[in-house]
């Protein structure tokens, strides 16, 4: 039984990493590809987050300004020549892993509300900071001239180029957390999400794991917000503020907080859903305003709350729980 599973679940792998592979192929269409690259970088955050949130139970907000500081790092050093834009993109991700983990050594001693508190806090210094140091950030007018994206001599200007980094970044991403919840560390993040108490008196040093994977959630911010300001070639402070906050926490939750897999599908329901609103509902209602994504969202969530706590992805494996049990045997 667990050998047919685990082959259920590689061939079905298999067959997602071949429908990415091969979907520009098939759709030739530049908007497709351009929403499917964003569904990868949101799903790098997403999946961040919902590790922190879902797998750790951290309910840390600091999220966004891990996004937005990659992105931030990445192009002043790549704008001003100080180095190229692969070496910007590592220099950012190692600033933002010492920062994150300067920060949380004192703020991680919080919990509950107060952690919440205190990591919101952080997303508001930040983006004042990033829009009053307008000679290091182009302020409120945001930060312009960002060169293409170069690897090995090869220049990242298509959609077709960053869909397929920005997956391979999703992919990696996923597979590193999904092994990482089997390993030591896993272990103890389940045992201290379920009881810190009883984790403590078993000998797991709580605090040491809870830092460990708030600066490695956050590298991964850092990471897709770098791809992000390459992509786009401009960064404002408003990129990395309370509503990619909200729309993190919509991702987690629609997908499914319990699970990785949620994340990455909740990055995909989010931003497609969002896509549909603008393209149809303009046509019915008289006037299309950005209340109308709070709203219909608003709505959503409540729905999933109520009918599918486990989120989506909880639904959808209760469905093919449901069919295995009976129509398995035949």
């Amino acid at each position: 039984m667990t050998s047919n599973r685990s082959f259920r679940l590689n061939l079905s792998w298999l067959l997602f990493l071949w429908a990415l592979l091969f979907l520009p192929f098939f759709i030739r269409s530049n908007y497709v590809i351009s929403v499917m690259l964003m569904v990868a970088i949101f799903g790098v955050l997403s999946i961040s987050m919902g590790l922190l949130l879902g797998q750790a139970g951290m309910f840390s907000l600091a999220h966004p300004t891990w996004f937005g500081m990659g992105a931030y790092i990445a192009a002043i050093l790549s704008v001003r020549g100080l180095t190229s834009p692969i070496g910007s993109i590592l220099i950012a991700a190692l600033c933002v892993a010492l920062l994150s983990w300067l920060i949380g050594a004192p703020v991680l001693r919080l919990r509950g509300f107060y952690l919440a508190n205190a990591t919101f806090a952080i997303i508001i210094i930040a983006q004042i900071a990033a829009a009053q140091l307008s000679k290091l950030t182009g302020g409120h007018e945001g930060l312009l001239g960002i060169p293409y994206l170069t690897i090995g001599g090869f220049v990242f200007k298509k959609d077709l180029h960053f869909y397929y980094l920005s997956w391979a970044l999703c992919i990696g991403c996923f597979w590193f957390c999904s092994n990482l919840m089997d390993s030591r560390l896993g272990r103890a993040i389940r045992s201290f999400h379920d009881n810190e108490p009883a984790s403590s008196t078993l000998g797991v040093n709580i605090a040491r794991y809870k830092l460990q994977i708030f600066v490695l959630t956050a590298v991964m911010a850092s990471l897709s917000g770098s791809i992000f300001c390459f992509y786009l070639r401009f960064v404002t402070p408003e990129s990395f503020g309370f509503p990619l906050l909200v729309e993190l926490i919509m991702m987690v939750i629609i997908g499914g907080i319990e699970s990785i897999r949620g994340a990455l599908l909740g990055s995909f329901v989010v931003l497609w859903l969002t896509e549909f609103i603008h393209a149809y509902l303009g046509k019915i209602l008289p006037v299309m305003t950005g209340e109308v994504d709070a709203i219909f969202f608003g709505l959503l969530i409540i729905v999933v709350l109520i009918f599918m706590p486990r989120g989506l992805i909880g639904w959808i494996e209760l469905v093919l729980n449901f069919r295995r049990k009976r129509y398995g045997k035949s």
